[in-house]
């Protein structure tokens, strides 16, 4: 490493009540949404963030829901 970065182990779920995926790791948690009106809204990171969950096997969004 060049002393420019840090690894970073973080942890990632699907809330489903919310449908927000929540990013966890190294003291922080924050999320992510799929819903245009929130101020967590980023589809690229949450369509990503899903197909993490999906291909882990664990609670995913929706394909419809990240694609729309």
């Amino acid at each position: 490493m060049d002393g420019k970065s840090v690894k970073l182990e973080i942890r990632v779920w699907l809330n489903q009540k919310t449908g927000h995926i929540h990013i966890g790791g190294g003291g922080l948690i924050s999320t992510v949404s799929n819903d245009p009106a929130s101020r967590r809204y980023h589809p690229n990171l949450y369509r990503k963030l899903g197909n993490v969950l999906r291909d882990a096997g664990a609670p995913a969004p929706l394909r419809e829901s990240v694609d729309a």
